[in-house]
């Protein structure tokens, strides 16, 4: 793996006597259990995906600070991306997460998610793969085995297809192969 490697030495910072807890960046950070987020979906529909996107895109942007901006992510190996994205999610408490390409198809599979919502889920890795790369990223659940959830990453386009196959009821892996011809 040619590039930096993650390194989660004093990604989190707490300053018990302060009451405060900072990414290395010095930004503030709140834990919040993963039931209380679940709870505002319950009452604000739409808010836990906002709150997930915020989530995604702190984690992408300390992806990019640290590897040099959205120029050098976009130059850097995807190995060493995926590396630093998958350790900002993980000390984030949002799963294990690793990428996975079927033909040309992108999946991004978490593994043990922290909140047990799609839409969190998804715009949380929307926002940090836009906030690494520096531009808009489209993402659609694929649908979860046990405590996995995968999704598929591509154009708005793509997404919106895989949508659609996804709520006709087929299985995540007969959408990816069926989308090998359109895959954009």
């Amino acid at each position: 793996m040619a590039g930096p490697a993650f390194d989660p030495s004093g990604a989190v910072r707490f300053d018990v006597k302060g009451g405060a807890a900072s990414d290395a960046r010095g930004t503030r950070l709140v834990l919040v259990p993963a039931t209380a987020l679940e709870a505002l979906e319950r009452t604000t529909p739409g808010a836990l995906a906002h709150l997930g996107s915020e989530v995604g895109r702190g984690c992408g942007a300390r992806v990019a600070a640290r590897l040099g901006g959205d120029g050098a992510v976009s130059a850097a190996t995807l190995e060493v991306v995926v590396s630093h994205l998958a350790g900002e999610l993980a000390i984030a408490g949002l799963g294990a997460v690793h990428f996975e390409r079927w033909g040309r198809a992108m999946v991004i599979v978490v593994a043990n998610p922290g909140v047990n919502s799609d839409g969190f889920l998804g715009a949380a890795l929307s926002g940090a793969l836009a906030a690494a790369s520096g531009r808009d990223v489209s993402i659609a659940p694929l649908g979860r085995e046990g405590t996995t959830a995968r999704y598929f990453v591509g154009t708005q386009q793509t997404v919106v297809k895989v949508r659609s196959m996804i709520s006709q009821g087929k299985a995540w892996g007969d959408v990816l192969a069926a989308l090998q011809k359109v895959v954009t």
